[in-house]
């Protein structure tokens, strides 16, 4: 009987097969699954630690109020876990760092790391495990921006309000200057839904277009002023008192109206409506809210802290990947030099980031940068350094 041809080496039993790039990459492993396990404990003492430190002047805040106020405690605690996770959005960076830096450092110390590299596995493959967490970790921090803590802030508003013995009722801005439309407005306050003791006054050309003087606007001075409930963006003022000018600024009139009626094309509730911080709203609030206010000449340098801290709700929770990218080749680097420098590895990187946060914030408050730039200058030149650094431990 002939002999069978033998096999090529390639379709050989025995010769093992090559594994794509992309199964190597997305197969777990036994080491994936037990990096990722370990990397819970020290995330969630990590996020718990920066709470408590965020929450330091809360703190003590709540125990003066229960001992020298006599407040229950009950309506403090709500209010602690209602603003816990506006904390936690700070807080679930720090517990990725200090994760990715404690369990490398301890896989490098017990040589798991010198295993790995000797069995084929190369650097960016044994980190994977860390980045994918760390990257789910930043989904989670993204919901908790998005979905949870703006609600969560705002009830936390409410109950502060309550505790400090006011209405539960939006916090309004007196003595406030804005533009609607043509017109320019004081507002001495707010009751209710109307506004009281208004001024008006408009430049240029417009409702008294026809015998306005060059120089000198028309001024409006009213009691109170309410939005029409028929007419969107007319409001109406009552009690009126008109005032024009001469051109040397003498008065040329004035008159008493009992109302009148102007078409601004904004609402009220632009200015007054509710009154959310920013980290109060979703980004879709804020986004409409910064529009809105965009094209009333509202205050300036309020605009471009609201339009900074928008890009800031994505690149806040991005934080976590940036620095467990970081992170992770600096462990490598420094493990032999004990546990503890994984501790003051994490918070020094932590402590870094806020440091370079702030400051790029600042910058683009003040208009130095564009609000996106300021926000995400930070996570880039995180990756940036991560990347240089993995390079080096690859």
């Amino acid at each position: 009987m002939a002999a069978a041809p033998p096999l090529p080496i390639s379709a050989s039993p025995l010769a093992p097969k090559r594994e794509s790039f992309a199964r190597h990459w997305m197969r777990l492993t036994l080491c994936d699954r037990a990096y990722a396990r370990e990397m819970l404990l020290p995330m969630s003492i990590g996020l718990i630690v920066l709470v408590l430190v965020l929450a330091g002047n809360f703190v003590y805040w709540a125990i003066n109020s229960v001992v020298n106020q006599g407040m229950s405690l009950s309506p403090i605690v709500r209010l602690f876990l209602l603003a816990a996770p506006g904390f936690a959005v700070q807080g679930i960076p720090v517990g990725v760092i200090l994760a990715v830096c404690l369990v490398l450092n301890r896989a490098v110390r017990d040589n798991e790391i010198i295993a790995l590299r000797v069995g084929g596995a190369s650097i960016p493959r044994i980190l994977a495990p860390f980045l994918a967490m760390a990257l789910l970790a930043s989904c989670v921090d993204w919901l908790i921006v998005e979905k949870i803590a703006p609600r969560t802030n705002a009830m936390a508003e409410k109950s502060l309000l309550k505790l400090m013995s006011r209405a539960a009722t939006p916090l309004i801005e007196s003595d406030k200057y804005f533009r609607a439309g043509n017109y320019y407005f004081y507002v001495g306050s707010k009751e209710n839904n109307e506004l009281r003791n208004v001024m008006v006054y408009q430049r240029g050309n417009g409702t008294y277009g026809s015998f306005a003087p060059a120089i000198f606007p028309i001024v409006l001075l009213a009691t109170s002023a309410y939005e029409n409930p028929k007419i969107p963006n007319q409001w109406i003022l009552k009690n009126v008192r008109q005032h024009t000018y001469h051109d040397d600024g003498s008065q040329m009139s004035e008159a008493l109206i009992d109302s009148f009626k102007i078409n601004v094309g904004q609402k009220i509730s632009t200015y007054w409506d509710d009154q959310k911080q920013p980290f109060s709203m979703t980004s879709d609030e804020l986004s409409r809210k910064i529009t809105d206010l965009s094209s009333a000449a509202f205050d300036q340098s309020k605009l471009k802290e609201w339009r900074v801290d928008y890009y800031r709700r994505f690149a806040l929770p991005f934080a976590c990947f940036v620095m467990a990218l970081l992170a992770a080749p600096l462990a490598l680097r420094f493990a032999k030099q004990g546990s503890f420098a994984g501790l003051v590895l994490a918070f020094s990187l932590g402590f870094f980031w806020q440091g370079f946060d702030g400051w790029f914030r600042a910058l683009g408050i003040a208009g130095y940068l564009p609000a996106a730039v300021a926000a995400w200058m930070t996570n880039g030149l995180f990756v940036l350094a991560g990347l240089a650094f993995l390079w080096k431990e690859r």
